[in-house]
């Protein structure tokens, strides 16, 4: 390979990872402006189960 092609093939790498961040960046702005705040709120309390930052007992291992 010559210097000319890898320096594009780095060049479209760059643009391409630039585009899909700014791409990402103005969908998700539009998809949160977009859903309600309960939405919002309930899309968080279920990130923060899956990750086990949610700091509320599971009252239903209590039954056991």
């Amino acid at each position: 390979m010559n210097k000319s092609t890898q320096r594009e093939r780095y060049v479209v790498f760059a643009l391409g990872a630039a585009a899909g961040s700014a791409l990402g960046l103005i969908l998700g702005s539009i998809l949160a402006s977009s859903l309600s705040d309960d939405t919002m709120q309930a899309i968080g309390r279920g990130f923060r189960r899956l990750t086990g930052r949610d700091h509320k007992p599971n009252f239903e291992l209590f039954l056991q």
